[in-house]
């Protein structure tokens, strides 16, 4: 049921792109994290570890969306931009957008930042399974003005090759979480379409 949604997009080379976007995948605000509070779920993690790397390699400006969801949470984006510091990336390497709160308002809001900072190409950067939906949403709000976005999932949960492994015949957790996020990428999908 994933593997379609992880399947559609391949990692596109940043070397067109101006800016890396990426986007927040859950935070716990009362975490602690050494001496600050706040941490990012492991698909906001992974998601950021990536854009670090590739911010490093080839020299471009992160732009991080995320704002605070939940009532008891904090701004995905802080947190993410305390730890983009942490890692080593300059202060003037780092874009903060902190009020999104769903995938459309990450491409919103990314639009505004585009326009702004007059950003005509942008590289996505999120949870192979959620990138479908995201696309979705940043082709329609960035390409109204003329941005051009390429993709660069990360995050995956399922092997790209899709070969059979003995281990999928033992019920497991994780395969019942997969599915779950995968119906959740679906539904987004087609609230999306009808969002038009």
């Amino acid at each position: 049921m994933g593997q379609p949604l992880e399947n559609r997009y391949i990692q596109q080379q940043p070397d067109a792109a101006q800016v890396i976007v990426v986007l927040g995948g859950g935070s716990v605000g009362s975490a602690s994290d050494g001496t600050e509070r706040g941490g990012l779920m492991s698909a906001g993690a992974a998601r950021l570890l990536t854009a670090a790397r590739l911010a490093k390699q080839h020299s471009l400006p992160v732009l991080i969306s995320g704002g605070q969801v939940f009532r008891d949470g904090v701004s995905e984006a802080l947190v993410a931009e305390r730890i983009l510091l942490q890692l080593g990336l300059p202060q003037e390497q780092i874009i903060v957008e902190t009020q999104a709160r769903t995938t459309k308002e990450n491409a919103a809001y990314t639009a505004m930042h585009c326009r702004e900072r007059g950003y005509q190409s942008v590289l996505l950067l999120t949870s192979a399974l959620h990138m479908p939906r995201s696309m979705q949403f940043f082709e329609r709000y960035l390409g109204e003005q003329g941005v051009k976005v390429a993709a660069y999932p990360c995050d995956y949960t399922l092997n790209p090759q899709g070969k059979f492994n003995p281990r999928w015949l033992v019920p497991q957790l994780q395969a019942f979480d997969v599915t779950c996020m995968a119906l959740h990428e679906y539904v987004g999908m087609a609230g999306a379409f009808l969002q038009r």
